[in-house]
């Protein structure tokens, strides 16, 4: 039994390194640039701005109001793994408004079609507007790779 134990131990830990050796493989071979946007009319609307390279990630999130005014500025530095359209973010998360940091877990797709590109996370939640109204986010923002 014990022999039984230490056989399924080692391939769990095989198909583990397996996986995780895919993820940072493919990660250290992306670099690209995406601008995402999403529109909540008469409300306002935000803008998503990725940079991939080599297993680092840059993200920047600004949230405009009715008048185009920036209403919350959240900035993402980190690492990353990547599993096809599929990424796992491990970054510092920075509300440059407030100067606060944290360290936050994302998972995201992006699917890319020509030139166009779609953020897709179920990750998004609400916000309170100034009024106290909950905005539910949306999961999908609309956007495109850039160049560079």
């Amino acid at each position: 039994m014990a022999k039984f134990l230490t056989k399924a131990a080692i391939g769990v830990f095989l198909g583990v390194l397996f996986t995780l050796s895919i993820g940072i493989f493919s990660a250290l071979t992306t670099k690209g640039r995406y601008q995402f946007e999403s529109e909540y009319p008469g409300i306002g609307h935000e803008r998503l701005s990725t940079v991939f390279t080599h297993g680092r990630i840059k993200m920047q999130f600004l949230g405009y109001n009715a008048a185009e005014k920036i209403t919350i500025s959240k900035q993402f530095y980190g690492i990353f793994l990547r599993y096809g359209s599929h990424y796992l973010v491990l970054a510092k998360e920075q509300d440059t408004a407030e100067k606060k940091q944290s360290l936050t877990a994302r998972s995201f797709y992006i699917i890319e079609s020509a030139d166009k590109a779609a953020y897709i996370s179920d990750q998004r939640g609400v916000f309170i507007t100034k009024d106290n109204q909950l905005l539910n986010l949306n999961s999908v923002l609309l956007g495109k790779p850039l160049n560079g």
